[in-house]
């Protein structure tokens, strides 16, 4: 039930409040560009932000995203309510539009993180976002640094880049990120006409997140975690076995797939998902309330991780559960098997 969130550590609640972008960007999964007609009012976001506070009180991390946030003329005004009302709020930008006015702006409205993608050197970043887009995100993320906000690179691995991963960390380093957090690429969106071979196989992802604990071992400064790659806290469980060092989120966050179990994602029109790239929507905040949507059939079957196939018999079930996007885009179950599993991660539970 929604009130045992309480119990847990924050909620992050994923809200893209347009679908205006100012980039074109090759992978992107919601396919950005132009505003949505029936996005949320000024009013009825307010209105969202009241009920999140109400059902969450300041157990919740909630990520303004789009498209781009900063395209909404009322981006400050939900930002300084939000923060008024005791709820964390961090902004997901492409780093484009933010300079040391905007990044002061946002600080003084109550902001206290911004997460920005970076995807590899300036030529393939540029390659995959846009011509001089790398020179002004970086401009951009040492605005925001130089603001006092807190700062996350978020980059998306994919076949074009894998090889970056290391270069993606010393450039996290270089602008004093405290987290970089991979997501690991789904073909979907725009991506899937753009990108259609971008996804990693099951050898190339099990090498990336094992590199990415190795990285780990090097960087204790940064934190170095996934979103969706579930199975990376399988590799930090044998990790910890062995007596290594693990980040701390590994002890302080909701563990594996965290769709409808530690997170849920806003559309700009009101509709409720499990994630951000799991398209089933259990709801819409303008006909039902949030604690409506958290006990509908997809998020409490979600919430239980009521899985199937292997990760219904793995030993790692309660830790991973498997990506649950992965599994609805291959099979059209959300409850399947993760497909890009491998022997390297599966355990059969010993009964």
């Amino acid at each position: 039930m929604w009130y045992e969130l309480n119990k847990m550590p924050k909620y992050n609640i994923n809200w893209n409040i347009t679908r205006k972008c100012n980039l074109r960007c090759k992978h992107c999964y919601y396919d950005a560009g132009a505003q949505l007609e029936d996005e949320l009012s000024t009013e009825q976001s307010m209105a969202l932000i009241d009920e999140i506070a109400n059902v969450f009180g300041g157990k919740v991390n909630v990520t303004l995203g789009g498209g781009e946030p900063l395209l909404r003329k009322d981006i400050f005004d939900l930002i300084s309510y939000g923060s008024e009302r005791g709820l964390r709020m961090v902004l997901a930008s492409n780093g484009t539009l933010l300079n040391e006015e905007v990044a002061t702006r946002l600080k003084q409205s109550g902001l206290e993180e911004v997460i920005i993608a970076i995807d590899g050197t300036q030529k393939t970043h540029d390659a995959i976002r846009g011509e001089g887009v790398f020179e002004k995100t970086v401009k951009g993320a040492r605005a925001c640094k130089e603001a006092g906000l807190g700062l996350v690179i978020d980059p998306c691995i994919m076949k074009q880049n894998e090889g970056e991963t290391a270069t993606i960390l010393d450039i996290s380093e270089n602008l004093g990120a405290r987290q970089c957090r991979f997501f690991h690429y789904v073909s979907m969106g725009r991506g899937k006409e753009e990108m259609p071979d971008g996804e990693l196989d099951g050898v190339q992802y099990a090498e990336n997140l094992m590199q990415l604990c190795e990285e780990q071992n090097k960087r204790r400064g940064l934190e170095i975690c996934t979103t969706q790659a579930s199975q990376y806290w399988v590799v930090l469980k044998r990790k910890e076995e062995e007596g290594l060092f693990v980040p701390d989120f590994f002890y302080n966050e909701i563990p594996g797939c965290r769709a409808a179990i530690g997170m849920l994602s806003i559309k700009p029109n009101g509709d409720v998902v499990p994630c951000p790239l799991l398209e089933l929507k259990a709801g819409n905040v303008t006909a039902m309330s949030l604690r409506e949507i958290l006990n509908s059939k997809v998020f409490v079957e979600l919430k239980n991780r009521e899985v199937k196939g292997r990760c219904a018999v793995c030993e790692f079930k309660n830790l991973c559960g498997g990506c649950r996007v992965r599994a609805y885009l291959h099979s059209g179950d959300y409850l399947a098997e993760d497909p890009l599993c491998s022997e390297f991660f599966f355990e059969e539970t010993q009964t």
